[in-house]
């Protein structure tokens, strides 16, 4: 199947930077694309939350997007050879941001994640879920929570006691199978985003994990792919939410710092017109005039 990296790859795009994509472990980073270069073959993305470094280090680096195609969903991506820090990269409304410039390789093929980065939860996406195990059924109402996910597993809290008693979740072993379902919840959403029936094997048990509860790890045995299409979508949203979040909450910052920054400069230096000889000491008429004046200039 050929893909046209001119309808695929826009400004705007929410893609997915995977490390080592062949290997035994690789991991995922979400993005959006800033701008694309196709004649020098160069998109420049926002740093992800876990952010690019000098040190960042790795065998195989691929920029993944999902698309529709030939009525299915699939993952689509290029290889990327190298990548260049942009410390202040100016966008349209004139902030400066971090963001990563990668240099790809065509063509763009089909790709595959057998694993991606572990999700912790937030208030906004949250995951309910259901485990039966020896014909008894485990709500996460009660029994348990889903701490993080991926696309190959979950982590579970589970209280070590629940009404005075064990709870007997915390009895299974390691290598044991489980089958769970899970349900994709965005809170800013009236329906469930997905979903999923699983089979999963418990990897590990950490019962010291606090006093009260234990971990548990689980591996995803069956990710079937229209399910895996639901889950990816559902952690790449996440992280964008998240991404945006800290973006809105480093803008306000720098919107606070700039003024109270002003405010020093001026009442260092001394503001005399029709005050004394600090701001703190001018007329609060002066000062909500002076502050009007500063904040456009943000």
């Amino acid at each position: 199947m050929g893909f046209d990296i001119n309808k695929i790859f826009l400004p705007s795009v929410g893609v997915n930077i995977i490390f080592n994509m062949n290997s035994l472990s690789p991991y995922s980073r979400a993005s959006i694309i800033y701008d694309i270069d196709f004649d020098n073959e160069a998109i420049t993305i926002a740093q992800p939350l876990t952010p690019f470094s000098k040190n960042t280090a790795f065998k195989e680096l691929h920029l993944t997007t999902i698309i529709h195609a030939k009525n299915r969903k699939i993952r689509a991506g290029v290889e990327c050879s190298h990548f260049k820090l942009i410390d202040q990269y100016a966008l349209a409304n004139k902030t400066n941001v971090p963001a990563v410039l990668l240099k790809y390789e065509l063509p763009i093929k089909e790709t595959n994640i057998r694993s991606a980065f572990r999700l912790p939860l937030s208030t906004k996406h949250i995951i309910k879920g259901k485990i039966l195990y020896n014909n008894l059924e485990y709500s996460s109402s009660r029994d348990f929570s889903v701490r993080d996910v991926s696309l190959t597993g979950l982590g579970l809290i589970a209280p070590k006691k629940r009404n005075n008693n064990l709870n007997l979740l915390g009895e299974i072993k390691p290598n044991e199978e489980i089958l769970i379902k899970i349900v994709l919840i965005n809170m800013d959403q009236d329906k469930p985003v997905g979903t999923l029936p699983l089979k999963a094997q418990i990897a590990r048990v950490i019962t010291d994990y606090s006093s009260t509860h234990l971990l548990m790890g689980l591996k995803i045995l069956n990710l079937e792919s229209n399910y895996e299409t639901i889950l990816s979508k559902f952690i790449h949203d996440a992280q964008i939410d998240e991404l945006k979040r800290m973006s809105r909450i480093n803008y306000s910052f720098s919107i606070y710092s700039f003024i109270q920054w002003s405010i020093f400069l001026v009442s260092w230096f001394g503001f005399k017109t029709s005050c004394s000889t600090s701001f703190s000491s001018c007329n609060p008429c002066l000062q909500l005039n002076l502050l009007s004046f500063l904040y456009p200039m943000i």
